[in-house]
């Protein structure tokens, strides 16, 4: 992050362009089990004219930029903004299920983004236990297809990645598929992250204040992140270290960018995060730098300063221009409070570990 350039304008800026998703992995925080968007009755897209107007209006600064979702691959303008945001020199990494990339290699490879990360979180019956019968197959589909047009055509762009949740239901087939499924030739980057999650506790404290300093009277997005860490407690911190570990080693010997969550990949500090006990994990913050370099746009067109939580935006694309929202009142007093410390429940939010 280049904070002092990002004072003015930021210079990391995620476009959320569609809540929909075709899968209901049973973990996730939008779709999932527990996921915000069942209760919405009408799913937004971020409209092409206004990401496009979002992303000329960032251009001069050279941000780099994300896509999200939902599965950002359903959105009919995809291929503009990507096509906008390359042409402009600016990096671009996006994540998806998978499913659609065999259909999309092809244009993935003649636009290229830098990095296509894609979903995986075990061999195929485990796989699709969390993502839905078929996933696993749809998603290596993709993967060879992109991986056979970038030699068709010469070209090294996107990378892949595959990122891969932990959770009760797969912890123990982390080594198995990487190590045993996958072929890594065909991958550049690996990102392992222990399931996202915050207690009733975080919660509530939240959406107190939330509700007292911000005026903010619904916590609904945070409220999809609450568990019970004694949904964790049979999970064998020793077998997932171990596995993590290896899984790190593996990509150090063939220049595999290796990434995970926590950055710390040691017993006592997994058991900390699967406990609940932020405080005592070594990859503790009491500092969030991300609210002074970063902006998200969702696909309702509010603007927040987190990837995590959208309940409380500090202004709307629709309304205003990004770069006024930037430099408005509301984001001055969010950095306020975060110059103080961290919002409960920002463990929970994977910018956190970065």
């Amino acid at each position: 992050m280049r904070l002092s350039e990002s004072l003015n304008a930021p210079s990391w800026v995620v476009l959320q362009l569609v809540e929909e998703c075709n899968l209901r992995c049973a973990m996730c925080y939008e779709w999932g089990e527990t996921g915000a968007y069942h209760e919405k009755r009408q799913l937004a897209s971020l409209e092409l004219d206004v990401a496009l107007r979002v992303i000329k209006e960032c251009l001069p600064t050279k941000p780099y930029f994300e896509l999200f979702g939902g599965e950002p691959l359903l959105h009919p303008g995809i291929w503009d903004v990507i096509g906008l945001i390359r042409e402009s020199g600016c990096e671009l990494a996006f994540p998806t299920n998978g499913t659609l990339v065999e259909r999309c290699a092809e244009r993935l490879v003649v636009y290229q983004p830098n990095r296509v990360w894609i979903s995986l979180d075990g061999p195929e019956p485990i796989n699709d236990s969390q993502r839905g019968r078929g996933v696993f197959k749809q998603a290596i589909r993709g993967l060879d297809a992109l991986t056979a047009a970038k030699s068709r055509r010469g070209n090294r762009l996107p990378e892949v990645g595959i990122t891969c949740v932990v959770t009760p239901a797969n912890y123990q087939h982390i080594e198995e598929l990487f190590l045993n499924t996958l072929d890594l030739s065909q991958i550049g980057l690996v990102s392992i992250e222990l399931q996202s999650y915050a207690t009733e506790a975080q919660y509530r404290e939240y959406a107190r204040l939330l509700r007292e300093d911000f005026g903010v009277l619904s916590a609904s997005y945070a409220r999809a992140y609450v568990r019970d860490p004694a949904l964790f407690s049979a999970m064998d911190r020793e077998a997932i270290t171990r596995q993590m570990q290896r899984v790190r080693a593996s990509c150090a010997e063939r220049g595999i960018r290796f990434f995970s969550q926590p950055k710390t990949i040691e017993i006592d500090n997994l058991d900390r995060y699967l406990k609940g006990d932020w405080a005592g994990m070594v990859d503790k913050r009491n500092r969030c730098a991300v609210p002074w370099a970063y902006a998200e746009v969702s696909a309702r067109g509010d603007v927040t300063t987190c990837h995590t939580f959208y309940d409380s935006p500090i202004g709307n694309v629709h309304e205003q221009p990004l770069l006024e929202i930037w430099r408005d009142e509301r984001l001055k007093q969010l950095r306020s409070h975060l110059r103080n410390g961290l919002l409960p429940i920002c463990t929970a939010c994977c910018r956190y570990y970065q």
